[in-house]
């Protein structure tokens, strides 16, 4: 669990809140509920099948099964991380997309929208989410909720929560100071261009400058 001690350790975890998974084929390897996920141990993890049976696990797993099992079935995604991280929530209760501020946000496919808010734990929010990802995006907030992310390996995700999360430090930085000017798609255009002439790592949304 060093993705959960990861994630603790930087603050983005408070006890239980959040939640992580990784999928291999039909099965799904969760969090359970109730515990802190810092502390947690192999043997705590909780199995479900993709269709969210509980195979297996001597811990409930995470009651927003429905929102990871969504994401899986939609994306190309293997891991995902969730949490109530602070300053990700505190945007996600204020605007409706994090403005593209830095053009980092296309690392996670553009300007981070928000899904509208729904009860934790429910269909309706997994719905929301997963529109909130389309077209190439893979994080998003929560409105009055907080942050997820997915990626091929679980520290692919965790850097794209933690990426997240710095996102809305940057723009509350700069909301304190006054209105913040966000980058236009023309710039943000200019910088994949710039991306993809300078060769940096291997494409937009896994790295800028």
């Amino acid at each position: 669990m060093d993705a959960g001690r990861r994630l603790a350790a930087r603050g983005l975890v408070i006890g239980s809140s959040g939640n992580l998974s990784m999928r291999h084929d039909d099965l799904v390897v969760v969090t359970p509920t109730g515990l802190e996920i810092g502390d947690m141990k192999p043997e705590d993890l909780s199995i479900v099948a993709i269709d969210g049976t509980w195979v297996e696990g001597q811990y409930k797993p995470t009651s927003e099964v429905p929102l990871h099992l969504a994401i899986y079935q939609a994306t190309g995604a293997t891991a995902i991380a969730h949490t109530h991280a602070v300053t990700s929530a505190a945007v996600s209760c204020t605007c409706d997309e994090l403005p593209a501020i830095h053009y980092n946000c296309l690392q996670l496919g553009g300007p981070v929208r928000v899904a509208p808010y729904a009860t934790y734990g429910s269909v309706q929010l997994a719905e929301n989410v997963v529109e909130a990802m389309a077209g190439g995006r893979n994080a998003a907030l929560m409105a009055n909720h907080g942050s997820i992310a997915y990626g091929d390996t679980m520290s692919k995700a965790c850097d794209r929560l933690e990426l997240l999360e710095w996102l809305c430090e940057h723009y509350a930085a700069a909301t304190a100071l006054g209105t913040p000017r966000a980058l236009t798609p023309a710039e943000l255009d200019d910088v994949i261009v710039a991306f993809l002439t300078d060769s940096y790592g291997s494409g937009p949304t896994e790295g800028t400058s």
